[in-house]
């Protein structure tokens, strides 16, 4: 039995009340740890500890309010990701979307292993095909280093990036209904991967097929027209949306004011975007903890997906997104906006209820001294407005 923590079985012959909650005895701790995606305790004021790529689920927990231009604005707890449902841990269903966004899966539903394949059935064969047997699993997919990597053979195979599941799958509480019509991403992480970024940013390197796996269960989002919001502009995204020019502008721009940066120090796990490849051996050279791959997009052939402004599983910001696009300022006279803050960073329109360390903890402790005095949205990573 994966875990070892004993309480009352769930439904499935599970340790936990449920999927989530079952998942999380190994996966939620106290303090930051490789694997942790659920930080507990998390004090009034204090950020999560753990800075996965993904996010930790615990800003779901953490809500704001202030005072706005037009009355008192939030921030709610449960706009910052997926409201996974793991009772156990006080974690139950999205109360503002009966289903995803773009699509039809309950939201009642929504659980680790909505996302994830809890026996690893689905596996990369020789040639990058994504089967549920045929050959052994030798290996982990998820991982890179620039060394670790191993690939699949002919009589062998490793497992999909995070476990993610591929076409057709769907978890029993859902047989007959929201099967999955894309394959797992392409992707590969460095093995040190949940830490802070002040001296270095994780970068995974992800290669293809991102933003198509998302729209198993967001589809409706990634039309032109959106049917479920009318008249919306949807942010073009996954192998269609071809960085093109505007790699020139991603390696240029280093801050607000400042688009002297060079194609060898340009990225940002801030921005992340896909190689545009799904061969793992040429990622494996792009993935890096230590700040020794910075290089930005050289081809034009990269893509723009979902992750490079959303985070897989939570952020501190609405959207679950990177950054806050809510407020005018991302760094304000120099300094990490929050409600202790002095001067333009302390107004309620620029701190938005957070304290300096919640904002601190969700651009995952970076220095504001890394960004202009007074920084923008990093949207303008790609578009320089």
């Amino acid at each position: 039995m994966h875990g070892s923590t004993t309480k009352a079985s769930g439904s499935a012959l599970v340790q936990g009340a449920d999927a989530s909650s079952t998942c999380l005895l190994c996966h939620a701790g106290v303090a930051s740890a490789p694997h942790s995606v659920y930080s507990l305790s998390v004090q009034p004021g204090a950020a999560p500890l753990n800075m996965t790529p993904g996010g930790d689920f615990a800003w779901l927990a953490k809500s704001w309010s202030w005072a706005g231009t037009a009355g008192l604005e939030t921030s709610p707890g449960d706009a910052h990701g997926h409201n996974i449902v793991a009772a156990d841990y006080g974690r139950f269903a999205d109360p503002r979307h009966p289903t995803a966004p773009g699509g039809s899966y309950p939201s009642n539903q929504l659980s680790c292993i909505s996302c994830h394949d809890p026996h690893g059935k689905y596996r990369v064969r020789d040639g990058g095909v994504v089967a549920t047997g045929g050959a052994p699993v030798v290996a982990s997919g998820s991982y890179g280093d620039r060394t670790a990597y191993v690939a699949p053979t002919q009589t062998t195979a490793i497992g999909t990036y995070r476990m993610l599941a591929g076409v057709g799958y769907q978890p029993r509480t859902l047989a007959g209904v929201n099967a999955f019509s894309a394959d797992p991403p392409v992707a590969l992480a460095p093995s040190t991967y949940n830490q802070g970024e002040r001296v270095a940013d994780v970068r995974v390197a992800y290669g293809s097929g991102m933003s198509e796996w998302c729209g198993n269960c967001h589809g409706a989002i990634h039309t032109p027209a959106n049917p479920t919001r009318p008249g919306e502009f949807m942010h073009p995204s996954g192998s269609s949306a071809k960085l093109g020019m505007l790699a020139n502008v991603y390696n240029a721009y280093v801050k607000t004011g400042d688009l002297g940066g060079s194609y060898a120090l340009a990225y940002t796990s801030l921005v992340p975007y896909e190689e545009g490849t799904a061969d793992r051996a040429t990622l494996a050279a792009s993935t890096s903890s230590d700040g020794m791959v910075r290089t930005g997009p050289v081809r034009g052939q990269e893509n723009v997906m979902c992750l490079s402004c959303h985070r897989a599983h939570a952020s501190g910001w609405d959207g679950s997104l990177r950054w806050n696009v809510k407020s005018e300022y991302v760094v304000a006279s120099g300094q990490w906006p929050g409600i202790d803050a002095i001067g333009e960073a302390g107004r309620a329109a620029v701190a938005q209820g957070r304290t300096r360390a919640e904002t601190r903890g969700a651009m995952y402790d970076r220095e504001p001294t890394a960004f202009a005095t007074f920084q923008t949205s990093l949207c303008n990573k790609c578009h320089a407005k």
